[in-house]
């Protein structure tokens, strides 16, 4: 779905040089002697143009798929694998097109007692796409955790995202949710305690949503994946 330009200006952050200065990391080895001039970040799932400002000249975006949802559990059968985390992916451009297309990848859905989770949205922008976690599953289908997402068309750096945590498939007594799956950004959530309560979504931009503890309990929601986008004079 394409967001609104209100809904679009309410995801669009934009930071000065002074507040991003401890920040700039990789993309000063990349950006060389360039100027940073500004960070422009998408942090909610949805779509929109990043379109170049009359100063910029270079770019170094990062991309971030969404995490995959958390497998549900069931009572007496197990508990639900981990959602994977979304990839990540770092593009430098040295001369900017005048605007680009992207899209940010939504968190999947956790499954409900007895479903297993969904895959993560893939984020794209700028011929770069990072894929999303993979789903985590329920366990009588084997309570495994959702691989991590991967990126292509990058060339600085390319991340695999962290795999869910495996359930339990089989009756132990009350097990607990396995987590979510680690992204660039952070850990993934954890998972439903066993019996009730839990953790299981809020985890790191892009990390994957904690499984469901046994007991008939849904597994949770990944987060939602992100795009960066840092300018250089």
């Amino acid at each position: 779905m394409t967001k609104s330009a209100t809904r679009e200006a309410a995801d669009k952050v934009t930071f000065t040089q002074t507040e991003v200065t401890s920040a700039i990391t990789a993309g000063d080895a990349v950006a060389g002697a360039r100027k940073l001039l500004r960070i422009t970040r998408y942090t909610s799932a949805g779509s929109g143009t990043w379109t170049k400002p009359s100063d910029t000249v270079s770019v170094l975006i990062t991309a971030i798929g969404g995490g995959g949802g958390g497998g549900g559990s069931t009572a007496a059968y197990g508990s639900g694998g981990g959602g994977g985390s979304g990839g990540t992916g770092e593009l430098f451009i040295a001369t900017a097109a005048s605007s680009y297309a992207y899209v940010v990848g939504a968190g999947a859905s956790g499954g409900s007692s007895g479903v297993s989770g969904a895959t993560g949205g893939s984020t794209t922008i700028a011929g770069m796409t990072s894929t999303g976690g993979g789903a985590g599953i329920w366990p009588l289908a084997g309570a495994t955790g959702g691989a991590g997402g991967s990126s292509s068309g990058t060339n600085v750096h390319s991340f695999t995202g962290g795999g869910g945590g495996a359930g339990v498939n089989g009756n132990v007594g009350w097990a607990m949710g396995a987590a979510g799956g680690n992204s660039t950004r952070g850990g993934g959530a954890r998972g439903t305690h066993a019996g009730g309560g839990g953790y299981t979504a809020g985890g790191a931009t892009g990390g994957g949503g904690g499984g469901g503890g046994e007991g008939d309990f849904s597994g949770g929601t990944g987060s939602s994946g992100y795009i960066e986008i840092q300018e250089y004079s």
